[in-house]
């Protein structure tokens, strides 16, 4: 609900605050005051186009803010699914300024124009002379109807049955295609799938082709000092390496050993055997740094780069690495596999929705019953508010016609019909009603809905104008009782109308400092009583009239709210 209303520098008003209770209130005060301003302010926050005419005179921008509590789960969710964060209070900001600048904030955060309307148009909506905006929307009456009927089991079973016929027909849909085609796209997918499975690829590989070009590139200063360490250590061809000369010493040895047999020239030739091992490992361990580069360096470096122009050339169409290319590899086999194994599926997804349309086209029409027979219901209980509300020669019925297709909401196209005079032709209201009588209309569609509703306030602009006192009793009543669901929140000019509110706020101006302001103000019992007799007496207010004012708010406290 709306708790509170902020307004600064919007045409006579300087800057009001305005405090809403649950339940009716009604916004009264003489012709000019600046009612048509709080409306106006409301409608910016609705999301209507930002008019510099609003802002007041001398100043540079005007703004409005608003705070909403009490909010359902379902209006938390609503919120938070259109990038508001929402905790179950909600602040919304507009600032219009004369220079076009228009800055909308919802809980903090900025947000669009439309994202701004989508989200108010669940937390408020106001009917008048210029708008009714939720009754003359045909698309929203499908849900008043439903509310009514209490048919939420058959729509979530029915549309259980929509969503599964329609996915299945979307992948039906998605698998169909002529011959030619199907050939095309299985060439072109196992063009692909060749071009990759060709080139053999390996986990690790690029970084190890990397690796070795660097090492290749360096190779020259790497080679002669491993080739250096490799001779003199272990073989050379134009002179004995350090191997070469330690087994000519153990030759020697084992000779003198043969005419001496010396148990310490035996330790000497297990020794210089160690070295020479020794010396071997060290020549082949320093080798190996030229592994894969190959006897010709310059024929590796073209083989390596031959090799990653291969790797880039497929980086640049399949993927950022080895990784994704070999995976996008998989999706082009299981791509092929579809569409080879597509024919089967198709023939098999025919029978599925020949057997989703008949069990939804079942469901659809145990919907369509279902509302049918509770059009008949709700239209005669509308009929009867508006004959209560002073609209004799209203008709009004509500149509149950058939779609030309299924929708998530079944196959029924459910449209408010009414004709406001005799032998008038049945037509959608938004096409015969005057603002006037939209707003009763709207009256008693809400009355009829009270606590089923599932708008949080309600703001009513000038629904009794041009009507007698007996019927502005009755709509008073209804405005009432309809608050029992919602907040309502009604512009009167009419006495028994705002006799019958919870909360009674008054609209006036005075000049403060040359200039005229515009303010508010929640009135007690006693405040009360002499703005009804205002409205009943006009300038001349008597005691007869303060007493008839009087006697009027009594028998309206005497009731609970929203009865």
């Amino acid at each position: 609900m709306l708790v509170s209303l902020h307004i600064e520098n919007v045409a006579t008003i300087k800057a009001v605050d305005i405090e809403f209770d649950y339940g009716f209130t009604v916004l009264s005060g003489e012709t000019g005051a600046g009612k048509s301003i709080i409306i106006d302010s409301v409608n910016l926050l609705l999301g209507d186009k930002s008019n510099r005419d609003l802002i007041r005179s001398g100043e540079s921008s005007a703004s409005v803010t608003a705070i909403f509590t009490a909010l359902s789960d379902k209006k938390i969710k609503m919120i938070c699914d259109n990038g508001i964060p929402c905790d179950g209070e909600l602040s919304v900001y507009r600032e219009i300024g004369s220079n076009g600048r228009n800055i909308i904030k919802c809980n903090g955060r900025s947000v669009p124009a439309y994202t701004l309307r989508t989200v108010m148009k669940d937390l408020i909506t106001i009917h008048g002379q210029n708008a009714s905006s939720s009754l003359l929307d045909e698309s929203t009456h499908i849900g008043y109807l439903d509310s009514y009927a209490e048919d939420e089991g058959l729509l979530a079973d029915y549309r259980e049955s929509f969503n599964a016929l329609n996915d299945a027909v979307n992948e039906q849909r998605s698998l169909i295609m002529d011959e030619r085609e199907k050939q095309r796209i299985t060439d072109d997918l196992s063009r692909q799938s060749a071009e990759i499975e060709d080139a053999a690829l390996k986990d690790g590989e690029e970084e190890e082709l990397l690796a070795s070009r660097v090492r290749i590139k360096n190779l020259e200063q790497t080679a002669k000092y491993v080739r250096s360490v490799y001779k003199n250590l272990y073989r050379s061809e134009k002179s004995p390496s350090a191997a070469d000369r330690i087994d000519a010493a153990i030759n020697a040895l084992t000779s003198l050993n043969e005419t001496e047999q010396s148990e310490k020239i035996n330790a000497q030739i297990s020794k210089l055997t160690e070295f020479r091992y020794e010396i071997e490992d060290i020549a082949e361990t320093t080798r190996e740094l030229l592994a894969g580069i190959g006897e010709d360096p310059a024929e590796t470096l073209d083989a390596i780069e031959s090799r990653l122009t291969v790797i880039n050339r497929l980086k640049r169409k399949y993927g950022s690495d080895i990784a994704e290319i070999k995976a996008y590899n998989e999706s082009l086999k299981e791509k092929l596999k579809s569409i080879r194994e597509a024919d089967g599926r198709i023939a098999e997804l025919s029978d599925v929705i020949k057997r989703k349309k008949a069990e939804t086209l079942e469901k659809a029409a145990r919907l369509t019953a279902a509302r049918k027979e509770a059009a008949v219901k709700l239209g005669k209980e509308i009929y009867d508010e508006l004959k209560y509300l002073d609209l004799k020669k209203v008709r009004f019925e509500i149509s149950v016609g058939m779609k030309k297709q299924l929708s998530p909401d079944g196959e029924d196209d459910v449209i408010f019909l009414a004709a406001t005079n005799t032998g008038d032709e049945l037509k959608p209201v938004d096409r015969i009603a005057s603002g006037g009588e939209l707003s009763r209309i709207m009256l008693a569609v809400k009355s009829v809905f009270a606590g089923k509703d599932d708008i949080d306030t309600v703001i009513y602009d000038e629904i009794d104008a041009g009507i007698s006192g007996a019927t502005s009793e009755r709509i008073g009543d209804r405005l009432r009782r309809s608050a029992k669901g919602c907040q309502v929140i009604a512009v009167t000019h009419s006495a028994q109308v705002a006799s019958c509110a919870d909360q009674h706020i008054l609209i006036y101006k005075t000049d403060v400092d040359g200039r005229t302001q515009t303010f508010c103000k929640t009135l007690g019992k006693d405040e009360r009583i002499k703005e009804l007799a205002r409205i009943i007496g006009g300038v001349q207010i008597t005691k007869n009239v303060l007493d008839t004012a009087e006697e009027m708010l009594g028998d309206k406290d005497n009731k609970p709210k929203g009865t």
